[in-house]
């Protein structure tokens, strides 16, 4: 399989729109992260993450919380439906929550997820 390109494509805009935005997710600043940057990116860098703890169950519930809030603004701003018709919303926000759990994950493998998950409304 080929690695997944970190692009001005509708998934990975709208994971770095969501991710960035004030009225968003607000987890950093598009002048200090922009965008053609921003793939390389771990999440335990970002605002969500805890520093003070490395209890898997902390950062488990965190992860799930950010998941949600993530996927409602995508779906809410950016998109009309799921792509992936066999899995349930619940599922692909706990697969999201596993990436966001994975400090060592970056801002592209979320926008993987994304891409493989959700359909924009320009996307037949």
């Amino acid at each position: 399989m080929a690695a997944y390109e970190w692009k001005e494509n509708n998934a990975c805009a709208a994971t770095y729109k969501v991710l960035e935005g004030d009225k968003f997710l607000d987890q950093f600043e598009d002048a200090d992260i922009p965008f053609a940057k921003a793939s390389s990116v771990k999440l335990k860098t970002l605002r969500y993450y805890p520093k003070t703890t490395t209890n898997p169950q902390i950062i488990e519930v965190l992860s799930i919380e950010i998941a949600r809030k993530f996927v409602t603004y995508v779906v809410k701003i950016f998109t009309v439906s799921k792509q992936n018709t066999e899995k349930s919303s619940a599922a692909i926000i706990s697969e999201i929550a596993k990436v966001f759990a994975d400090g060592s994950k970056t801002i592209k493998d979320l926008a993987e997820i994304v891409d493989s998950n959700v359909k924009f409304p320009d996307e037949a």
